[in-house]
């Protein structure tokens, strides 16, 4: 059934009677009748019981409306995404932030994602306002890495990515430490970052304190070191190969059978006679 009446309506009417007149317009003169008190009703509890259902079926009207329009709310939660999400939350849980960036600096031109920057005590309540918060609601945590900045005191930067499938919007949150700081865990906030934090833990050694089973995932038992590492060597420290005489895959000190040498490029043969 095509609804007639208009958006705004839901908006503007304010007495029982407008209520009654712009839910019969939206959902027809079959449900006008019901929406009707009854001429001899004179408790209080049914007249209260009748206005909620009122106000319900005018909510159900005004949803039914726009179910199939996603252009009249999908420019307003874009603009508020880009460009009023940042001050919300500074302003919200000023507490929380350390530092907010947004911008192409942070993510691209078209979709500039904030980035909100906390510290390790901070990070678990300020994942449970961004999940829980009306305005926020991000229920998705797609990613948890790091970056390693050798050069800096805090080397790694542990990131978490965040999406909110109800506004459409996506936040960048960004924790900074150093080696022996650890980072408290989000799993009882997101059960999906168990096995994110125990590869970022295998992969950077950033140690996330509270964890139920932090333990390397990617790499094999006996690992030395963490790959991702600046600091890591790019032919590592152990080797893997088949011993035939073991029958098995055996796990060895890393030898080289060619030293490392300077190559110019220069044939030998072009400084000889013809």
């Amino acid at each position: 059934m095509k609804l007639q009446a208009p958006i705004k309506g839901c908006l503007q009417q304010g007495t029982n009677d407008s209520l009654r007149s712009f839910a019969a317009r939206a959902l027809g003169s079959a449900m006008e009748t019901s929406l009707l008190p009854e001429a001899n009703s004179a408790s209080t509890s049914a007249g209260s019981a009748s206005q909620l259902q009122q106000t319900r079926n005018m909510g159900y009207a005004y949803a039914r409306k726009t179910a199939d329009k996603d252009y009249i709310a999908s420019e307003h939660m874009h603009a508020f995404g880009n460009t009023q999400l940042t001050d919300y939350i500074i302003k919200t849980v000023p507490k929380f932030v350390k530092m907010a960036v947004t911008g192409p600096a942070q993510s691209s031109v078209l979709y500039q994602e904030a980035t909100i920057y906390t510290t390790p005590e901070s990070l678990v309540p300020l994942m449970v306002f961004l999940r829980d918060h009306t305005n926020t609601q991000f229920k998705c945590l797609l990613d948890v890495t790091a970056v390693d900045f050798p050069e800096r005191a805090a080397r790694f930067e542990v990131v978490y990515h965040l999406l909110s499938p109800r506004w459409n919007n996506r936040i960048r949150v960004k924790v900074c430490v150093d080696e022996v700081t650890a980072v408290p865990t989000i799993c009882k906030v997101f059960n999906t970052a168990n096995w994110f934090e125990r590869e970022t833990w295998d992969m950077y050694g950033v140690f996330f304190s509270g964890h139920p089973d932090l333990r390397r995932i990617l790499t094999d038992y006996g690992f030395t070191g963490h790959p991702l590492r600046k600091d890591f060597p790019l032919t590592g420290y152990q080797e893997v190969r088949y011993d035939y005489g073991k029958k098995r895959v055996v796990l060895e000190p890393l030898e080289l059978t060619q030293e490392f040498r300077y190559f110019d490029f220069n044939s030998p043969w072009e400084t000889l006679n013809r």
